[in-house]
Parts: C-alpha cells; structure tokens; sequence
C-alpha cells in the first residue's frame, strides 16, 4: 500500500488492531521523538502507524542560512518528511499545512480541527505528542500540544503518549536547550534494538538533525539514540512499561 496522504483515506487502515498516531508541529519532530517507536511498530503487520505534521516547516532557519523561500523551504523540508515517512515505513503521512512559526497565534480549535479530522478517521488507540513545555519551550511544540488535548476530549480510552527526555539525554544536547522529564514521570521506555537505532539515526540524517552530528566537518555520531520514553497522561506506570499499548484493550477489527 502507498503512504496514504490524506485524513479522510486513513480509515483504509482500521483493519489493523493496533493504531499508533503521532502528531507533530514540524518535520523532524518526530525524528527526534518517536522515529524508533515507528520503526518497531512498522515490524508488526497487526499496527497501523500515520504521522500528522501540523506545518511545512517553512519558518525553519534553513531559508535564510541557505538563501531559500519560505516556499521553497517547506518543499524541501516535506519532501525530507517523505523519505522519512519511507525510512520508518510509515502508513501514512498527512502534511497539513498551518502556518509555521504561528501555532500558538492561531484559535486552539482550528488546530485541534487537524487532529480531529484524522483521529475520527484513523481511530488510534495511541497517540504520541510533544508534552506541555514542549521540550524546549517552542510556541508552536506547545501550541500543538494543547490541540492535541483539545481534540482528545471525550475519547478517554485514547492514550496520550507525551515524549520525554531524561537528563541524560539533554546534557547529550547542550548546548540545545531541552526540558528534562523527571524519572518518576516516565510511563514507557523503549529499548531500541539495532536496527531500530540504525532507522532512527537514518531520519535525523535526512533532517540533518544536528543533536545527532558533531560539529567541525567529521559527521561522527556523538550521541546514539538507544532509548525513548514516554509519558502517559493521566496514568502512571512504575517500573516503566515496554510497550506504547500497554494494558490497553486492543479489539481485532476482523472479528467485529
């Protein structure tokens, strides 16, 4: 099946049992946040996986540091969510298009519309998103956080999966500013294997995701992203679980 590109065309996908979404403001968000959850789920013919990415990313540096449009800008970087969308073999990928930079300018509820149209088409059991302070405080990680709450309300068996970053992780990316998750709070943690690591790695290459690439030329990896964490919303997990799906109830289409 092709990567399906369109909320109303990812009902095509409720034959799977298990139907893992992440919502994202920009390309490479989910690069840094769940690339290794995507590609495990990816193994399994029982999981449906789709990203929805809320902007082009056109405000992205990348247009004055290389003398780009805005335009030209969110091609590149939609073209860049593509060949991640092939890497970690996604189902589909919906690129809405609200403006970049202007999420948390814009009505919640005209965000929220986005994550609606595709949660009443896709019905996941999970949904993964940035959490409140959106990992470095970014408008729009915020904004798309609270739009992703907005458009969960009355659907209280969904899960909310929020990324988390250990402290560990965000000394890694110093001098990058990133809020760590005290350790308490961490409802799953993933162990990636290799080759999960190696299609992790693969995405943030495609985004040139510069946590991941040292400075000075050499392009030696300087931090390997061997684990994800998450923090489930309203519920609490102690020891960390190991699945995104954990305890949730997970009915076969097929015998409906």
């Amino acid at each position: 099946m092709d990567v399906l590109r369109t909320a109303s065309s990812l009902s095509a996908l409720r034959d799977r049992p298990r139907r893992l979404l992440a919502v994202f403001p920009h390309p490479d968000d989910e690069s840094y946040g769940c690339a290794g959850a995507f590609a495990r789920a990816a193994a399994d013919p029982q999981t449906a996986t789709v990203l929805l990415c809320l902007t082009r990313g056109e405000a992205s540096s990348m247009g004055r540091e290389r003398g780009l449009t805005p335009t030209e800008v969110g091609d590149l970087r939609e073209e860049r969510l593509e060949r991640v969308a092939a890497a970690v073999k996604l189902d589909g990928l919906v690129v809405d298009g609200l403006p970049d930079g202007r999420l948390a300018r814009l009505p919640l509820t005209d965000v929220a519309a986005s994550v609606e149209a595709v949660l009443e088409s896709f019905e996941p059991q999970v949904v993964i998103a940035h959490d409140p302070r959106g990992v470095n405080a970014h408008p729009d990680h915020i904004a798309a956080h609270w739009a992703v709450r907005r458009a969960l309300e009355g659907r209280p068996s969904t899960r909310l999966a929020m990324v988390a970053y250990v402290q560990e992780t965000c000394e890694a990316a110093l001098p990058r500013m990133m809020l760590a998750t005290p350790q308490e709070e961490i409802d799953a943690t993933l162990h990636l294997a290799e080759s999960e690591i190696e299609a992790k790695e693969a995405c943030l290459r495609i985004h040139e995701g510069l946590v991941t690439l040292r400075e000075g030329g050499d392009q030696g990896l300087y931090y390997r992203p061997p684990i994800e964490h998450f923090d489930f919303l309203g519920e609490a997990f102690s020891p960390p679980a190991a699945d995104l799906f954990v305890d949730l109830r997970i009915e076969d289409p097929a015998t409906l």
